[in-house]
């Protein structure tokens, strides 16, 4: 197995929250919306990985904890379909190897750019007759906001995505005039939309003179709370059910990411439901409740904040 290191405490906040959400989320639909018809049960991870990730929980320590994979191939009530996508190539090759150690479940794997895989499988899967929850925690930047809209657009999913603040800050330059085009667009297919250029940056009053020609010089004022706040406004607009204020983790140093919750489902019954879910949830966040836990290595479960 290959071995995938990344992240630290928050880490374990994401996927324990994912574990408890996955486990509501089957029991409240297990009869739903009549016990001999019910919803077919849908899992998509969009960065499954390998099944397993190594951790850092200290200074120096590391511990190796269940991926998002193999928590949700051992939810109970069971999903339905499992849809994990991963590009890297020795990933994929771990994901085969768990989906052929859980049959016959309904396990499939992609090998290819989560955009085409969430695209294929939304286009080709029954929203009437199936609900299901989302895993987006993306590779740096890869996931375009035309198919989180697409997701949004099934209004049967529920989405757990991990927005990279720190992505955003490293493509955006500080000076606006000294950003390369291509971070520009980067940006552009992340937010869908070049609003941002307005409401991250600021025109100085003041301008240079460049070969005779006045230059106009603008200059990035948003925070990665502002971003935060700017990222939730956009997801509202797509995600009609309703769309939770975001997590930034980590809680001490640099802001990493925001972790939003985002229901599609525009029902009252659907979006009371899993609002009831997500909000235990995060009142058990605030609470100190989620997070590392069972690791032989202490970890700072202090990491999180609530913005």
């Amino acid at each position: 197995m290959a071995d995938h290191k990344f992240g630290g405490p928050w880490t374990l906040v994401k996927l324990d929250l994912l574990e408890k959400y996955l486990h509501f989320f089957g029991t409240a639909l297990q009869d739903q919306p009549k016990p001999d018809s019910r919803f077919r049960r849908c899992y998509i991870d969009a960065f499954a990985g390998t099944g397993k990730c190594t951790v850092r929980v200290g200074k120096t320590a590391r511990a190796t904890v269940q991926g998002s994979a193999e928590i949700a191939l051992a939810t109970e009530p069971a999903f339905d379909v499992l849809h994990l996508i991963d590009l890297d190539p020795l990933h994929a090759e771990d994901l085969r190897l768990l989906a052929s150690s859980a049959a016959p479940r309904d396990v499939r794997v992609y090998q290819e750019d989560c955009n085409a895989a969430l695209r294929r499988i939304i286009e080709s899967t029954d929203w009437k007759g199936t609900r299901g929850v989302a895993f987006l925690d993306p590779y740096g930047m890869a996931l375009h906001w035309e198919t989180l809209k697409a997701i949004a657009d099934t209004k049967a999913l529920d989405a757990w995505y991990l927005f990279p603040l720190s992505g955003i800050f490293r493509q955006a330059a500080r000076d606006f005039n000294r950003m390369l085009p291509e971070n520009a667009e980067a940006i552009d297919r992340i937010l869908g939309t070049d609003e941002w250029r307005e409401r991250f940056y600021l025109t100085d009053c003041q301008t240079v003179l460049v070969d005779e020609d006045q230059a106009t010089r603008r200059y990035r004022v948003a925070t990665p709370r502002d971003i935060a706040a700017y990222v939730h406004e956009r997801l509202c607009s797509i995600f009609r059910g309703w769309v939770s204020p975001p997590v930034i983790l980590p809680e001490s140093g640099a802001p990493l990411f925001a972790l939003f919750f985002a229901v599609s489902n525009p029902a009252s019954k659907a979006v009371e439901l899993s609002m009831r879910g997500a909000g235990h949830l995060f009142e058990m966040l605030r609470k100190k409740r989620i997070g590392p836990r069972n690791l032989t290595t202490p970890a700072d479960e202090s990491s999180l904040s609530l913005f």
